[in-house]
């Protein structure tokens, strides 16, 4: 019979364990070489799995795989090397699961309490006791002083709230269709937030770290900070801010998600093809980076970063844009459906620019002159008909 302590499972759960281990043990204790061989294969198994896991998971995993093994009373635990890793693989897998599900951040948690609150036909800014300030101006400017505490809306109203650096205080805008808001936070940072967005954030940050989560579109201009970090939660994937200017849109009716970089640098974090891989990237200036939410996976390419924040200005530029995508934008900004009734016109590019101070018929008249199509007006949308 062997010691218990020559089996696999418990050179694997030795405190000090480690690859050099093999060898001090096969010199010093009389192991069962086919001991020795289960337990270099799961070691290899798990280090060759490419699993990412932070410190904390890491501990979490070791202890629980720890308190598995000793609480097991059967004889032998691992018979053939491929039951073994498959049972500590879904241990870890279980583990880690469980580990992430309790551990969401404290904003994602909270921005997933606002899920049932709906945009309405005004900007709703919303304070962490529940009462809604309802703001009508279709362009509208927020600004907050250095404490959180005291709220100026349009230069003409003022609203004040109490705030708490140690417990958090989180606020939310909500920005309808055919409106935009210019934020300006109490770091001093500013942020532009596109039709269908939504941000919540602090009124005042902690003494660590600045996180905001959006949905939706938005251009931050980020005061720079060495010691607290400025991070941007998504439904798709978190940003890290340097110091810089970017874009992000994260709609949920767009097939992908995207940041651009203006100025600065950016690293993005996000989970990849499997559920346990976890990524980082950072992106240089003149870089959009494009998420595909069905592989999880990352494109970059090089771009003209104005481009992508000329709505902030009050215009759109295109190039070689598909129809179908730019109605898409124009719906959101002027809040009416635009509905593209035959399929061929709607892979039909446009390239110009587009004024947002003109009416949605003087702008779809200039697509027009390029790309041939007819629009009309009927239960309150826009359909266009090829002509």
């Amino acid at each position: 019979m062997h010691n218990k302590k020559n089996r696999a499972e418990e050179i694997l759960a030795e405190e000090n364990f480690s690859e050099e281990l093999f060898l001090t043990k096969a010199k010093e204790e009389p192991i069962d070489a086919n001991e020795i061989r289960i337990a270099q294969n799961i070691y290899s198994f798990l280090r060759s799995s490419g699993i990412y896991l932070s410190t904390s998971e890491k501990e979490h995993t070791k202890n629980q795989i720890r308190f598995t093994i000793r609480k097991l009373s059967i004889k032998r635990l691992m018979i053939r090397v491929s039951i073994a890793a498959s049972i500590l693989f879904a241990l870890i897998f279980t583990s880690v699961s469980y580990f992430r599900v309790n551990s969401v951040n404290e904003i994602t948690k909270y921005a997933q309490t606002l899920d049932h609150v709906q945009a309405g036909n005004n900007t709703q800014l919303i304070l962490q006791n529940g009462q809604v300030v309802q703001i009508e101006k279709k362009q509208s400017q927020i600004k907050y002083d250095a404490k959180g505490e005291n709220i100026v809306i349009d230069s003409e109203h003022k609203v004040a709230q109490k705030s708490n650096e140690t417990k958090g205080v989180f606020n939310t805008v909500i920005v309808p269709y055919g409106k935009r808001v210019q934020l300006t936070l109490s770091d001093g940072t500013k942020v532009w937030l596109n039709s269908g967005s939504k941000l919540i954030y602090p009124a005042v940050f902690s003494e660590t770290k600045r996180e905001l989560y959006i949905e939706g579109e938005a251009i931050f201009d980020v005061v720079h900070m060495d010691k607290k970090a400025f991070i941007v939660r998504t439904k798709d994937f978190d940003i890290q801010d340097l110091g810089t200017i970017f874009n992000v849109s994260v709609y949920d009716d767009d097939k992908y998600s995207s940041a651009i970089l203006d100025q600065g640098r950016i690293e993005l974090d996000y989970h990849g093809t499997s559920f346990l891989s976890h990524e980082k990237m950072e992106i240089i200036p003149g870089t959009m980076a494009v998420y595909d939410r069905n592989h999880k996976t990352f494109d970059q390419k090089h771009v003209n970063p104005k481009k992508y924040l000329s709505w902030r200005e009050g215009y759109l530029i295109f190039n070689s844009e598909k129809l179908e995508n730019i109605l898409r934008k124009l719906g959101r900004y002027y809040n009416i459906e635009m509905a593209i009734t035959d399929d061929h016109l709607k892979a039909e590019t446009f390239s110009g620019l587009l004024d947002l101070k003109n009416s949605p018929e003087e702008v779809l008249a200039i697509i027009n002159e390029t790309t041939s199509f007819s629009f009309t007006h009927s239960s309150g949308k826009i359909f266009i008909n090829p002509k």
